[in-house]
């Protein structure tokens, strides 16, 4: 007896669309990741613990939890800039019309060129010292 390869389900290849979510909160949700990935890192980085991240980032412990497992519901873009600020990270937000971001820039001989996301946190230059 043969087993046949039948799809389950058939997605549109974004999870969050096939998971009903708007246009809108798509964005807010992908803005939200971008932010959220560089201070995730900047915080292993550091070997900070989750009462180590809530005193340095101002909020209160379970808050500190809630970030580190990357459950950010209760936190705005706003909220997440902020927090990466407080840890040492630079945000910068680039807004382009409609027609900028889908017409290709065009490309000089011998350049590269580096894909930007539209929300960054970057760490800002500091000097570590071993301890």
């Amino acid at each position: 007896m043969g087993v046949e390869n039948k799809a389950a389900h058939i997605t549109t290849g974004d999870v969050l669309e096939d998971l009903g979510f708007t246009p809108d909160e798509i964005r807010e949700t992908e803005m939200k990741m971008t932010i959220w990935r560089p201070l995730r890192a900047e915080i292993e980085a550091l070997g900070l613990s989750q009462a180590e991240v809530a005193g340095r980032l101002q909020i209160h412990q379970p808050d500190a939890s809630l970030l580190l497992r990357g459950r950010l519901t209760k936190f705005s873009v706003m909220k997440l800039m902020q927090l990466a600020e407080r840890l040492g990270l630079t945000v910068r937000l680039t807004v382009k019309s409609v027609a900028a971001a889908r017409s290709p820039r065009p490309r000089t001989s011998g350049s590269t060129r580096r894909r930007t996301n539209s929300v960054a946190a970057k760490p800002k230059s500091r000097t570590r010292t071993a301890a």
